[in-house]
């Protein structure tokens, strides 16, 4: 396998550190509604709901300053990948259990999402993406890689912050249909 073009695993890097860098400072923001979500979801004890949440936040802050530092990156990615993995199975067990209504926690949004499959294949593209981020890259980077990776990354991250908001704009239109139906 030939290596890849520096700017592409940077790329990843610069959409992983700025994904789960917003989703944790999200979740800071809305520090007692996201201790409410994680209760919400019905995996834990509800002693545990909080210390679980401050751990989530912990974690993502981890990964996003090891995306974008570059410093452990195979452990910054793993990390990662562990926790949309988790995450994933706690979205899929509650959809299994038809809870649809309740709110994902993604925290990326600044309207509520409800949990839907396509929130799953979100979290595999973005598992995919931080996988990249470790592959073997020709040696040394150019100015204009730097420049092409960073920039490539902040468009990919403004594309998934919109997929977001459509997202979590529909469940809101379709409230609203339901409420002056």
């Amino acid at each position: 396998m030939l290596p890849l073009d520096p700017s592409i695993p940077l790329t990843c890097r610069v959409l992983g550190a700025l994904v789960f860098a917003g989703a944790a400072l999200g979740k800071l923001r809305h520090a007692t509604e996201f201790t409410g979500v994680v209760a919400n979801y019905r995996l834990l004890p509800e002693a545990l709901a909080t210390p679980a949440a401050w751990l989530v936040v912990v974690l993502e802050i981890a990964v996003a300053l090891s995306l974008a530092a570059g410093l452990w990156l195979s452990a910054g990615v793993t990390l990662g990948c562990v926790l949309l993995a988790v995450f994933a199975l706690a979205m899929g067990v509650n959809l299994a259990r038809g809870r649809r209504q309740i709110d994902c926690g993604c925290f990326q949004s600044a309207l509520r999402q409800h949990l839907r499959p396509a929130l799953l294949v979100r979290n595999a593209l973005l598992t995919g993406l931080l996988l990249v981020a470790v592959l073997p890259a020709a040696p040394g980077i150019s100015a204009l890689q730097w420049v092409d990776g960073i920039a490539a990354g902040l468009v990919l991250f403004l594309v998934y912050q919109a997929g977001n908001e459509l997202l979590a704009l529909r469940d809101a239109v379709d409230a609203l249909r339901k409420r002056f139906a």
